[in-house]
């Protein structure tokens, strides 16, 4: 059996309210010490949290791997309404290519308004 207390999991980040930075963690034992900082915000009965702190710990045991420990982490987060990098982070979208054309075609006024009610 590994180690997994510093086994990488992928670095992820997360913005705790009130705070200027990210918190970023880079190994399991990082998110168990995000989940529990002073700065995660706490809810009662937040089932997400529990689950991403047991599925953590049940990692440092070696019940199971760091992939489900990030996954449970990244959910949690999510469900705490914090950004999660680089999960989080949107790829732009590409643009139309240009034509020739211009994306909006526009009418010419027309040339009697009595005939269309004006």
């Amino acid at each position: 059996m590994h180690d997994t207390t510093y086994a990488s999991i992928g670095e992820v980040a997360v913005a705790l309210p009130k705070m200027d930075h990210f918190a970023v963690a880079t190994t399991v034992s990082d998110m168990m010490g995000i989940l529990m900082s002073a700065g995660w915000p706490k809810h009662p009965n937040n089932t997400a949290w529990q689950h991403a702190f047991a599925t953590c710990t049940r990692c440092l045991q070696l019940e199971t791997d760091t992939t489900k420990a990030r996954n449970a982490f990244v959910a949690a987060a999510r469900d705490a309404g914090l950004k999660v990098l680089p999960d989080d982070a949107r790829t732009p979208r590409p643009r139309a290519r240009f034509s020739g054309r211009p994306p909006v075609q526009w009418r010419r006024p027309h040339a009697n308004p009595e005939r269309h009610g004006s």
